[in-house]
């Protein structure tokens, strides 16, 4: 998947991590390849947090109906 940080979905990025973790285990996959894999998953997981993050924000910050 090639798409922008700012155009994937959680659910997307989410998806993503499981192709790549489906890859990582298997033991055909080559050593550069494997640590290609690893550098996006962590990026992966780095937009995750921080989308959630921003979703947690948004949460918090709408105020209360009176």
């Amino acid at each position: 998947m090639t798409e922008t940080p700012e155009d994937q979905t959680y659910e997307s990025m989410i998806a993503e991590l499981k192709v790549i973790a489906k890859q990582l285990d298997d033991p055909e996959t080559p050593i550069a390849e494997a640590v290609r894999l690893h550098q996006r998953g962590l990026a992966l997981i780095h937009n995750c947090e921080e989308f959630l993050q921003k979703a947690e924000l948004t949460i918090t910050e709408i105020p209360p109906e009176e």
